[in-house]
């Protein structure tokens, strides 16, 4: 079996409909396990002031805080490697596979505690998980720009640019809020900002596998599959759907020499 196949192989596994599935999931168990966890340890975590990863010091945070983190971590990774529904999308697919390993890293290392300080282990969380939040919202930014001439639901275009400008302006107010604690007592409710980036940023990943879903599930017009079957048998599935990057490899017979024109985006109607 050569690297070619296996490559295939591999790409087909993170294409298909149970990959996306599992994304989604892994989303929604996610956020179940962050709002169990505000839910049975109010007691013990101030959700105002204190971290996230504060759950991961009590039960049952111990268990459910590493399980979520990992969670989200997997829908990124099969983001990553399936895609988020848009042309020319590898850089953003490379930010993708790096804030899960910025998420795995996050539910390892756990965060210190009021006795043992800042470790290196925690100073390893901090950072990853603070690396994952700078990507994601970086993430949100590119495809809110990809996003303005694509060929994508209209509340995923508006929802990425939401996701953008929230995250954004959470990330000035968390800085403030670390650098300036007596500024505004922002000491004294840091914690809401993470909780924002963390519901808004997961948000965002949700939206991403939900437009990834839909554009693998496109179908094409008749004429534009036989046009495409014509052009590069190799790249439309017998089904009937053209896979989600075959748009970059189709072209239309007859174009003028320098001039390779897209014959699925011409005549489908989808991105170029």
């Amino acid at each position: 079996m050569g690297a070619p196949t296996v490559r295939r192989m591999i790409h087909n596994v993170f294409r298909s409909r149970a990959a996306g599935v599992t994304a989604m999931a892994a989303v929604a168990a996610s956020q179940a396990g962050f709002a169990v966890m505000h839910l049975t340890q109010s007691q013990a975590v101030d959700p105002v002031a204190t971290p996230v990863s504060s759950y991961a010091l009590t039960w049952p945070g111990i268990v459910l805080f590493p399980v979520s983190v990992l969670a989200l971590a997997l829908a990124c990774a099969i983001l990553a490697g399936r895609g988020v529904g848009l042309a020319r999308e590898g850089f953003i697919r490379f930010l993708l596979g790096s804030t899960s390993v910025m998420l795995l890293c996050a539910a390892i290392f756990r965060t210190g505690t009021p006795e043992s300080g800042l470790t290196w282990w925690a100073q390893i969380h901090r950072y990853t998980a603070g690396a994952a939040f700078v990507l994601l919202t970086v993430v949100a930014a590119l495809c809110a720009m990809r996003m303005k001439d694509a060929d994508v639901p209209d509340w995923v275009r508006r929802g990425t640019w939401w996701v953008t400008g929230l995250a954004a302006l959470t990330f000035l107010t968390t800085t403030v809020n670390t650098f300036l604690p007596g500024f505004l007592d922002g000491g004294d409710w840091r914690g809401v900002g993470q909780r924002v980036l963390l519901v808004v940023l997961s948000a965002l990943v949700w939206m991403l596998v939900a437009n990834s879903v839909r554009a693998a599930n496109v179908t094409v017009p008749a004429g534009a599959l036989a046009l495409a079957r014509t052009a590069t048998p190799a790249t439309v599935s017998t089904s009937g759907r053209v896979p989600v990057g075959a748009e970059r490899f189709a072209r239309a017979p007859g174009a003028v020499t320098g001039q390779v024109g897209d014959a699925v985006p011409a005549l489908a109607g989808t991105r170029s």
